[in-house]
């Protein structure tokens, strides 16, 4: 969706699942785990550490895949519109109520 390399988006995938992950409930993470492809779901079911719940979204993709910030925003934005194209309407909505606010308005 963002035109991006099979490794950029695959670390923009990874990324993005552990982001959220870390912010859900574990019934939440294990749901929303479940759902996702085999190679994704360790990345969703690792155990959520402070530091990555202190980083911001787009710096840690900057850091990882040297690229800018509007590349970091777009491929991080379609990678979670990816991801939530797995789930239904409701499951989405369910998960973004566990998010901080400040990355639902990142992903969107």
């Amino acid at each position: 969706m963002a035109n991006a390399h099979d490794e950029v988006s695959q670390d923009a995938l990874e990324l993005v699942v552990e982001n959220v992950a870390v912010h859900l409930t574990d019934h939440t993470r294990r749901g929303f785990a479940a759902k996702l492809p085999e190679e994704l779901r360790a990345a969703a079911l690792m155990v959520p550490t402070a530091s990555t719940l202190d980083d911001d979204i787009i710096e840690q993709f900057m850091d990882i895949d040297d690229v800018d910030e509007r590349s970091a925003r777009d491929y991080v934005r379609a990678a979670w519109q990816a991801i939530t194209e797995l789930f239904d309407r409701e499951s989405v909505e369910d998960i973004t109520a566990e998010l901080p606010r400040k990355m639902v308005a990142v992903l969107q």
